[in-house]
């Protein structure tokens, strides 16, 4: 099999490019719990409890809600978006609430949230079921959505918190 020039120039260009495509993107990943924050305070055995109070000066009843955390100017928040967009239709249609909490006007929470997107789930007893990203990757997609599970799941199946914080991807951390 003869190649001529420029199919080898070519090649050459697309593996190029693939290269150069695959390094920057794997730049972009970042921890979601860049300074182990979360990791540690998640060790705790009354963490539940602390983060579930806290939750409730934004909003006093927390039974079968998602909390969607986010702040202003996260480039990874515009990146997420469609797949933040389908967790919330996807928690309606399994009768859950929605609630927005901007952690740039909340620092209470900001100081529990490392990074975001974010996501809390809080069951039909009030027990906290996950917290963390919405997905990993590159690109936050539906794809990778680690939080799905947890609403789709059988009500009264509660084993008790999931809490990511050793993820990878498109993350703004809100700690330095």
């Amino acid at each position: 099999m003869k190649f001529d020039r420029a199919t080898i120039i070519f090649l050459f260009w697309a593996v190029s490019l693939l290269l150069a495509v695959l390094y920057v993107s794997s730049s972009k990943l970042k921890p979601f719990d860049p300074n182990n924050q979360l990791h540690q305070a998640a060790l705790q055995t009354r963490f539940d409890k602390l983060f579930l109070t806290q939750l409730q000066t934004v909003e006093a009843n927390l039974v079968n809600t998602v909390f969607h955390f986010r702040t202003d100017n996260c480039f990874c928040q515009t990146v997420a978006q469609g797949h933040i967009d389908s967790v919330e239709k996807l928690a309606e249609r399994q009768t859950f609430r929605n609630i927005q909490i901007n952690l740039s006007a909340n620092p209470e929470l900001k100081r529990s949230i490392p990074s975001v997107p974010a996501v809390a789930v809080v069951d039909e007893e009030g027990r906290l079921s996950y917290l963390g990203p919405y997905s990993s990757g590159m690109f936050c997609t539906q794809g990778n959505g680690l939080v799905e599970p947890f609403i789709k799941r059988m009500q009264g199946q509660n084993l008790g918190a999931t809490v990511i914080s050793q993820s990878q991807g498109c993350y703004c951390a809100l700690s330095t």
